[in-house]
């Protein structure tokens, strides 16, 4: 008899037997009888003499935008999850899932093979994150606050790196500060879009909606709805803030098409620190995550909630840091209108 079979019998998924037969909260009396009594009747005894030393690691996809458009960054959090959990003695188990398909594949999950879950929450839709809510091991988020809810979690600090950047451009001689933000909404974005609106206000900085673009967060979204953008416009800031390097690099594109030149004629920054930003003529000035520390400190905090158990909600925060290259100066030229 199997968490499975049991599941099957009472008409619950394997989430909630799991709960019921290791007398955890979650489960109506009514229900957790039930379990139980089945258990009983086919002889299910809890497996004892196996070391259930593995970690399962869920890479949950909406539309991708976020994740398959931005693969470095989220393949170095992989990478760094996956040493990290060899480190200390963990086996790790990656799992994809579509958040099509996310209800039904954690149904069908037996957490008894697993002692904790890390979850890429980069693109979870809101509705799915009572998922999360309802595992009955312990879990840990990587790469989303998840700040309206008590689920630990490790995140860079999209807020303290969006005003470090505005800070650095106020410093430089700008005042007029542009926003280049996605068309598709996930909590980083999000983050990034309120903490340049912070900084501005902060900073004492005129706000001017022209100045505002929104984009789709791939290069050749970017680029296009830059160039559209750019037909319209008549007035442009002296420097341009990029959600991300991806959207940057877009708009840097059509900025040059459009007769502008980086920086002599306007500044474009962004965020993440993705190898691409290297190659490019001006190379460019971004905030760096680092991915290796996100995906240690995931590690870490969950492998504490194993051995330490605790109702303690822990949200971790990297600071991302600033790298000053070429692409960010103080115009020296005049654009011609």
């Amino acid at each position: 008899m199997t968490i499975k079979e049991i599941s099957e019998l009472a008409g619950v998924s394997q989430a909630t037997v799991s709960l019921a037969l290791n007398n955890k909260a979650g489960v109506g009396e009514n229900t957790r009888k039930l379990i139980i009594d089945i258990a009983a009747q086919h002889g299910y005894s809890k497996k004892t003499n196996v070391v259930k030393r593995n970690i399962l690691f869920i890479k949950y996809m909406g539309d991708g935008a976020a994740i398959e458009h931005n693969g470095d960054f989220i393949a170095r959090i992989i990478d760094a999850i996956e040493l990290a959990a060899s480190n200390s003695d963990y086996n790790l188990i990656m799992k994809n899932i579509q958040s099509t398909d996310v209800e039904n594949e954690v149904r069908e999950m037996c957490f008894e093979d697993f002692v904790g879950v890390i979850w890429l929450a980069t693109e979870i839709n809101d509705k799915h994150i009572e998922l999360l809510l309802d595992m009955p091991i312990p879990i840990v988020a990587v790469d989303n606050m998840l700040e309206h809810y008590d689920i630990d979690s490790v995140v860079m600090d999209n807020y303290g790196g969006i005003f470090t950047m505005i800070k650095y451009l106020y410093e430089l001689g700008h005042r007029e500060i542009g926003y280049i933000d996605s068309t598709v909404r996930f909590s980083n974005f999000e983050q990034r879009t309120e903490g340049y609106f912070r900084a501005i206000e902060q900073l004492d900085i005129t706000k001017n909606a022209h100045y505002i673009k929104v984009v789709k967060p791939t290069l050749e979204g970017a680029y296009h709805d830059m160039i559209k953008h750019l037909e319209d416009t008549k007035t442009f800031p002296t420097v341009f803030v990029a959600a991300n390097d991806t959207i940057a690099i877009g708009a840097i594109k059509a900025l040059r098409q459009s007769g502008l030149k980086i920086p002599q004629h306007i500044s474009v920054v962004g965020f993440d620190d993705i190898p691409f930003c290297m190659m490019l003529d001006k190379s460019l000035t971004t905030m760096r995550v680092n991915k290796e520390r996100l995906g240690q400190l995931a590690v870490q905090l969950l492998d504490s909630k194993i051995n330490e158990p605790s109702d303690e909600c822990i949200k971790m925060i990297v600071r991302p840091k600033l790298i000053k290259r070429e692409s960010a100066d103080f115009p020296n030229e005049l654009i011609e209108g």
